[in-house]
């Protein structure tokens, strides 16, 4: 199973908000297999003044890297960013600070059955 989370610009901590985060981080189970760049990363002044759909597309841009993999687990996510990464096959998963502070954190506790 594919697991994405995605991470600030340390590569560890899980970020607040999908659609800020720096990097989506990719796990083979447990393992540690790649770094996804966010293309807009932290960058949501190109959004403003865009249809929905145009902002989904602008997010399915960004997360398209992410195809082939199952679910992503993150804390919060805006309804288009959602969608974005739902048109790419993941599963959306919410999660929440208590769960860990970083990507190996949550990832070991969603593969042990924990979240």
């Amino acid at each position: 199973m594919k697991i994405v989370v995605p991470v600030n610009g340390d590569k560890q901590t899980v970020t607040k908000r999908t659609g800020q985060a720096a990097y989506f981080a990719v796990y083979e189970d447990k393992e540690l297999i790649k770094f996804v760049p966010n293309a807009h990363g932290g960058d949501h002044l190109h959004h403003h003044g865009m249809g929905r759909q145009a902002h989904v597309q602008t997010h399915r841009k960004d997360v398209v890297n992410l195809q082939g993999c199952d679910v992503i687990l993150l804390r919060a996510v805006g309804e288009h960013m959602k969608e974005a990464l739902e048109s790419v096959g993941l599963k959306v998963k919410k999660i929440r600070q208590k769960d860990g502070e970083t990507a190996q954190e949550v990832v070991k506790k969603f593969v042990n059955g924990k979240i």
